[in-house]
């Protein structure tokens, strides 16, 4: 292997370019040699680093096979690989000996990887293995892998990353699509216009608000639904009241001139029209007080129902009267 890269040294002093740069290959032999000699004493890692500085100066296609053979001794089977298989396709005037151990290792790399074809519907996109970029698609060619457990990453300016995880086996060959998603476009927020100072607006509806009613009957009456069916509920049940409390009187006055005021406690007069004005009079009561509390409540309702306003004192208030007579 040392031999094969003095042999390489001497052969890069015969390399042709269409606008050679003597500096650079001066530059890139002296790098070769230093690589060499310690490809000899065994470090694979040094000797590696001054092959790629070479190559980076001169970019020689003779120089992979250096490159080739330092990534095989440092177990980089993958690297390797892409090393002679570019140093075959380029370099065709290598002596023949040299071609031959190119095609060997190839051969003896192939043997001990697996393969991964990659497809990817958008054209352009990232792909990486392991977090080591492998070009871009479509990849036309399946991507020489290790044996063992691979993440794929494709990425591209307007999708999202997509993310696969591959398995592989020596001899192999693994399909793996990566979908790329577009990414959502972010819609423009739309600017808020200000509130004019006039008219006046209502800013939980945004539409024009009426004026505050002056006076302190503003707002009384409004949101007191149960309120008001209270109060008319006490005025019905008053106004009933006061017409049995009426019949009661207009009937109990009638049996005094006719029958009772010449006996003692009515006793002249028919038990049937003094139950009539009992039965009115307990008529009348039990509506007076069914007033009283519908009036109440219509009081509480004022009060506690409805949004908060300014209100006025009503005058007065339901009264009632208890109707009493006794026989």
């Amino acid at each position: 292997m040392c031999t094969t890269s003095l042999v390489l040294l001497s052969l890069l002093a015969q390399l042709a370019t269409p606008s050679p740069d003597p500096q650079a290959k001066a530059q890139a032999q002296g790098l070769l040699t230093e690589g060499s000699a310690l490809y000899e004493k065994g470090d694979y890692a040094g000797a590696l680093e001054k092959f790629n500085a070479a190559y980076t100066a001169y970019p020689s296609p003779k120089l992979l096979f250096n490159i080739g053979q330092a990534d095989r001794d440092l177990s980089r089977p993958v690297e390797a690989l892409d090393a002679f298989e570019k140093f075959l396709a380029a370099d065709t005037d290598a002596a023949p000996e040299t071609t031959a151990d190119a095609r060997k290792s190839v051969a003896e790399l192939q043997g001990k990887l697996g393969q991964i074809r990659i497809d990817c519907e958008k054209a352009g996109a990232e792909v990486s293995v392991d977090g080591k970029s492998v070009g871009l698609t479509p990849l036309s060619e399946p991507i020489w892998a290790t044996p063992g457990h691979h993440q794929l990453t494709a990425s591209h300016a307007s999708a999202a990353v997509a993310i696969e995880s591959v398995d592989v086996t020596v001899g192999s060959v693994q399909a793996v699509l990566l979908l790329l998603h577009p990414l959502a476009v972010p819609v423009a927020a739309k600017p808020l216009r200000p509130l004019k100072a006039a008219p006046n607006f209502d800013l939980e509806t945004t539409s024009p608000a009426k004026p505050p009613a002056s006076g302190a009957r503003a707002g009384w009456w409004l949101g007191r639904k149960w309120t008001w069916v209270a109060a008319g509920g006490a005025a019905l049940l008053g106004a009933g009241a006061l017409t049995a409390g009426l019949a009661m009187q207009s009937k109990f006055d009638s049996l005094d001139r006719s029958c009772g005021s010449a006996s003692v406690n009515h006793a002249g007069c028919n038990e049937g029209d003094i139950a009539a004005v009992r039965s009115r009079e307990i008529t009348a009561n039990i509506l007076w007080g069914v007033a009283g509390a519908a009036a109440v409540t219509a009081g509480v309702l004022f009060y506690v129902e409805g949004r908060p306003v300014s209100v006025s004192p009503l005058a007065g208030g339901p009264t009632g009267l208890i109707a009493a007579m006794r026989y």
